[in-house]
This record gives C-alpha cells, sequence and structure tokens, in this order.
C-alpha cells in the first residue's frame, strides 16, 4: 500500500510541475511581432544612399527620378526573362512543347546584358549629378551597392563537422 501511496504522490507532483512550466514558458515568452524590429541599417538603401552622398533637394529629386525609372526599367526586364523561361523550363514536365532552347538562351542573355548596361548607365547618371564634394562618397555608395546587388553578404563559416 505505501508503494501505491507514493506513485499517487509522484503522479500529482509531475502533473504539477509539468503545469507550472508550461505557465512558466507562457508568462515569460517574448512578445509576437510580424516583423522583426528595424535597425539603423535596415532603412531603404535609396535613404541611405541619399545620405551617404549628401545630397540636396534638387539632386534628391533627380535621384530618385533615376532610382524610379531604373526600378521600372529592372521589372519589365525581369518580366520578359519570366516570360521566357516559363516555356523552357515547362519542356520538361511536358515534352510535346518545343521550344528554341538556342534562341530563348540568347534572348535571356540579351536581357542580362541589358540590365547589366543599364545598372551602369544608371550609377554613371547618379555620379554625374554629383559636385566635387561629394564626389568622395560615391566610392561608399558603390561599395554598399555592390553589396545588395551582388548579394556581397558576409557568411560564417559552417558548424564543424561531428566526428
Amino acid at each position: 500500500m505505501k508503494q501505491l501511496q507514493f506513485y499517487k504522490y509522484a503522479t500529482w507532483f509531475m502533473v504539477l510541475l509539468n503545469i507550472l512550466m508550461i505557465t512558466f514558458f507562457f508568462l515569460t515568452r517574448p512578445p509576437h511581432r510580424a516583423f522583426p524590429p528595424r535597425e539603423a541599417g535596415d532603412q531603404p538603401f535609396k535613404n541611405r544612399a541619399i545620405d551617404i552622398l549628401k545630397l540636396d533637394e534638387d539632386q534628391q529629386s533627380t535621384f530618385l527620378n533615376s532610382v524610379q525609372s531604373h526600378g521600372e526599367q529592372m521589372r519589365a526586364t525581369n518580366d520578359q526573362q519570366r516570360d521566357l523561361l516559363k516555356p523552357y523550363f515547362h519542356q520538361l514536365i511536358d515534352p510535346k512543347q518545343m521550344v528554341d532552347a538556342d534562341s530563348t538562351l540568347h534572348k535571356i542573355q540579351q536581357l542580362e546584358l541589358n540590365k547589366i548596361e543599364s545598372t551602369y548607365q544608371h550609377f554613371q547618371e547618379i555620379k554625374l549629378i554629383l559636385t566635387p564634394d561629394q564626389q568622395a562618397g560615391f566610392e561608399a555608395f558603390m561599395t554598399q551597392a555592390l553589396k545588395m546587388i551582388l548579394l556581397d553578404t558576409e557568411k560564417n563559416p559552417p558548424p564543424p563537422k561531428d566526428f
């Protein structure tokens, strides 16, 4: 009988302990956020670029127009590429659908070349609106812009392998 009594108390103790742990986790959890908190470096790049280049109001207007025009051009080119790529890859699913691979790849390469040339021209336009005093900030601007364009992020090394 004493053994049965011990198991009863142990069971109630474990149930109580579980309830306390669950309560603790619910009371101490961080608040839910739809988006992570923004840091100072998280502002849109065009705003950081204006700060880096120290643009005046007229330059800001020209810069923002150039950014908008370049963005629209990139979206249109990306849409064209997407329209070419869908049937190209869809032929793997449906072999009846024949696509001239050489022609499609040539068109995609041409669009990619247009994107590169357009981006280069966009940066030239930005450089032209700068005064000689602002030219010093252009290098920092280009460094930041290229990190974004080329997705040049510093990656952590992989964790060591367990043996």
